[in-house]
């Protein structure tokens, strides 16, 4: 269940910077260099985007997945190593999983819809079910309207790398490649387990 509950996303802005590599390429996000440089500020989010295709591959061969997610806000990192966030997502996604995938997954289109609803009902703006087919196919949509994620915690960065570790969490995050260029701050992530990826640009 772990792959398609990575899109309850109230807290994606954040939790989404895993591991990613210092180059990377895909057909949804293009590409990206990490050049590291300095991240203090108050950086306001410009856009963001999400590859599935590795990861729907992985789990499940002949798995479209589809996403429309606009996160709005700002990310402000201090002099001192803290950061704070101030972000509200907006947006949808879709999950298409084919019959020969459902035994695997949950059993039964139903099981996986209520499995996702259940998730989604514990963040606030959003909205998630899914929807049987005649041919025992599986449809997951989520709906998300002004979901918030707003936290605090600290960062350090290392070359190209930046981690982040949330107030309270008991685990560190894994590094983000990022790339301060004049007022832009690009960052990409990748999720180690899942292979889903994320690229975020920010502006000052």
């Amino acid at each position: 269940m772990k792959r398609l509950l990575f899109l309850v996303v109230a807290p994606v802005v954040v939790s989404l910077f895993g591991c990613g590599d210092s180059s990377v390429g895909s057909a949804s996000c293009g590409t990206f260099t990490a050049c590291g440089g300095s991240v203090v500020g108050v950086w306001k989010v410009a856009t963001m985007c999400m590859d599935f295709t590795a990861a729907a591959s992985s789990v499940c061969p002949g798995e479209i997945a589809t996403e429309s997610l606009q996160p709005s806000g700002t990310i402000t990192f201090t002099i001192s190593g803290t950061y704070s966030t101030a972000i509200t997502m907006n947006g949808s996604s879709k999950f298409s999983y084919p019959a020969s995938c459902m035994t695997s997954l949950a059993g039964t289109c139903a099981e996986l819809g209520s499995a996702l609803s259940s998730a989604s009902a514990a963040d606030a703006g959003v909205l998630g079910s899914c929807t049987s087919g005649s041919n025992g196919d599986c449809t997951c949509s989520e709906v998300i309207k002004n979901a918030p994620s707003n936290e605090t915690g600290t960062y350090s960065t290392s070359g190209s790398s930046i981690t982040m570790t949330q107030t309270g969490s008991i685990s560190t995050q894994d590094p983000a490649e990022y790339c301060v260029q004049g007022n832009s701050l690009t960052m990409h992530s990748t999720d180690a387990t899942a292979g889903d990826s994320a690229l975020l640009v920010l502006t000052r």
